[in-house]
């Protein structure tokens, strides 16, 4: 008996040692966790961080997160709690109502309008995104508004009903597609067009484990992009052609949700079909992609759809990332943004049910403060037509302005101070403000995904 007491002593001892053996030996590889994490860093104790006892709680927070086997720990407990509850414990994923197919819950709430805008917001941005595209048609360039297909859309049957049960009845893709068919923005809309053909397509365009379209989706709608283009320019194209299909597997972002629930088991999914591509000889236009994660399915390497399609212009994630990456590093806080964009032929500004309330990404206010920062410095006798376009638009928005500054009391007496102060006219001040007010609603606010 004793000795049997003695080797359970042992064995509980050493499963007690096992994670600091690990920690320090690092002899099991163990498959890091998926999502987004900040790792504490190593702590710098001093004399201060004791006494204020914030030493001990970083401390105590670093050697939990260095804990050897923590990464396994973690994907054990989720599993535990899946298996006997259904639970998922990553912030993100949600099983639909069939127990199999998964969303991101952004999507849904977007779709159900709890991060609806407001109409007056939506109407403004489409109004700027109008301005700029006949701005830039005037110089060649052709922007491109692109929604992209949302699982939400695809799959509204399969939307819990706790999510249901807070619909809003309205939400921001219905509004921004009302008002830029007002407003005659020239669009694409590849929601509404996979929605609407749901059951005609030979392969799925999604897999139950992701959020995002499969390979074979994002191709359809690259092949529409690539026919639009053609008839825009007049030119023969490239073309993707797909010549064959892969069932044994998943790829890149095919099972994006089931990675970020950290869990030890598969789970089971639909076959998802992904493509291999030839392409044919054509011309390849210069394209810029401003987009959501929605690109980064025919932009991986294994993919490269746009690398094969077009000529240089590139993919910048949420307007601010710049890929391929350039040398030195930078993102579009270092570029010449205005030229950049200038410098292309098409410019697409992509985004999903997911994004579609931080859409445009800031590209409005990052266009608009460039051409405003050239446009004060010319002669209006030497306008052309996007300069023409753009000075219109200016001068009403300094109208407008104006008129909130005489309908707002204090505003106004406060302009009126300035005026007597610097001993200038009322109208003078006026604009002063106004145009101050304008050049500041422009500026880039930074957004950062």
């Amino acid at each position: 008996m004793k000795t049997f007491k003695k080797i359970w002593f042992l064995v509980l001892l050493l499963l007690l040692l096992l994670p600091m053996l690990q920690r320090w030996l690092q002899w099991v590889d163990e498959k890091p966790l998926d999502g987004a994490f900040v790792e504490t860093p190593r702590p710098v104790v001093t004399l201060k961080t004791l006494f204020n006892e914030t030493a001990q709680d970083s401390l105590m927070t670093y050697c939990t997160e260095q804990s050897g086997f923590r990464k396994t720990l973690i994907r054990l407990n989720n599993q535990l709690l899946y298996s006997a509850f259904g639970k998922v414990s990553a912030i993100g994923p949600v099983k639909g109502k069939n127990g199999q197919t998964f969303f991101e819950e952004s999507y849904i709430i977007s779709y159900t309008g709890e991060t609806f805008i407001g109409e007056e917001k939506i109407n403004t941005t489409v109004q700027q995104v109008k301005l700029i595209q006949e701005m830039l048609r005037a110089k060649g360039v052709t922007l491109l508004p692109v929604f992209a297909l949302g699982k939400a859309s695809y799959y509204p049957e399969l939307i819990p009903d706790r999510y249901i049960a807070k619909s809003w009845g309205t939400n921001n893709y219905q509004v921004y597609l009302n008002a830029l068919n007002e407003q005659q923005v020239e669009m694409i809309d590849f929601n509404r067009y996979f929605c609407d053909r749901k059951d005609q397509f030979e392969h799925p365009l999604y897999c139950d484990l992701s959020a995002h379209w499969t390979v074979y989706a994002a191709s359809l709608a690259i092949d529409s992009l690539v026919r639009f283009m053609e008839s825009v320019n007049h030119q023969t194209q490239a073309h993707a052609i797909i010549d064959s299909f892969d069932t044994d597997g998943l790829m890149n972002q095919d099972d994006d949700l089931y990675r970020m629930m950290n869990i030890l088991l598969p789970l089971p999914h639909n076959t998802v079909d992904n493509p291999h591509f030839s392409f044919t000889e054509g011309y390849k236009p210069k394209v810029l992609a401003i987009a959501d994660s929605y690109w980064w399915t025919v932009w991986a390497w294994n993919v490269a759809l746009p690398e094969n399609l077009f000529s240089d212009g590139g993919f910048w994630f949420y307007n601010k990332t710049i890929y391929p990456e350039r040398d030195p590093l930078v993102n579009t806080d270092a570029i010449n943004y205005k030229q950049e964009i200038e410098d292309q032929e098409f410019v697409l500004l992509v985004c999903t049910e997911a994004t579609n309330h931080l859409w445009p990404y800031g590209f409005i206010e990052r266009y608009l403060s460039g051409y405003d920062e050239v446009f004060n410095w010319k002669d209006p006798s030497t306008y052309d037509a996007a300069d023409s376009l753009y000075s219109a638009y200016r001068a009403a928005e300094i109208e407008r302005i104006t008129q909130r500054i005489l309908d707002t009391p204090e505003w106004i007496e406060n302009v009126t101070k300035q005026a007597e102060e610097q001993q200038i006219t009322l109208e003078q001040a006026l604009w002063n403000n106004a145009e101050y007010t304008y050049r500041t609603n422009i500026q880039p606010n930074g957004f950062v995904r």
